[in-house]
């Protein structure tokens, strides 16, 4: 049996994407599964699905499975939205990562948004956070930096969590649901 509510759908390491797919839910009442657990029977009991997961090396982890499992189903609908450490007015960073993950009928066929996390390094996969930590350092040795890379060195050098609840508005909208009172 079909249903109108929608499936949210998350892949997520550091818990920004969780976080942010257990808002929509609330907003949307809609179902919570990780994407381990998702089958194409599941997104079949369901016109919409949104999908979520973190920017991982310009990647949106779990995207591709994701989107194998939602064609195979009978959903009807599907949005993505991506989580990262990068801020919501990093305008280029954001538009080349939905230009990595989605060929051009994609970009005008799925709605897509961006969620702002941050970085918990001590939620991180061991690489991960090696791999950070020495960008940062590389980034700190650094001559003749760019104007605002001081600040993103800074940034990047340790845990900060710039995610809230506001970002999720333009999702909501497109799913025709407006912000609780």
């Amino acid at each position: 049996m079909r249903n109108s509510r929608v499936l949210i759908v998350y892949k997520s390491v550091t818990g920004f994407t969780r976080e942010y797919a257990q808002m929509v839910a609330q907003e949307v009442n809609g179902m919570l599964i990780d994407l381990k657990r998702v089958t194409a029977e599941t997104m079949s009991d369901f016109d919409t699905v949104v999908f979520g997961g973190r920017l991982h090396a310009g990647t949106i982890e779990g995207l591709k499975k994701a989107k194998k499992i939602f064609e195979k189903s009978k959903a009807s609908r599907f949005l993505v939205y991506a989580t990262g450490a990068a801020p919501k007015d990093a305008t280029e960073v954001i538009e080349k990562m939905w230009q990595t993950n989605f060929i051009p009928e994609e970009l005008r066929k799925i709605p897509h948004f961006y969620f702002p996390g941050g970085l918990r390094y001590e939620k991180m996969p061991a690489m991960d956070r090696l791999m950070m930590k020495a960008f940062a350092s590389i980034m700190k040795r650094q001559k003749g930096k760019k104007e605002g890379q001081e600040e993103f060195v800074a940034a990047i050098s340790g845990s900060y969590d710039i995610s809230s609840e506001e970002y999720i508005a333009p999702l909501l909208e497109a799913l025709g649901a407006g912000r609780k009172k």
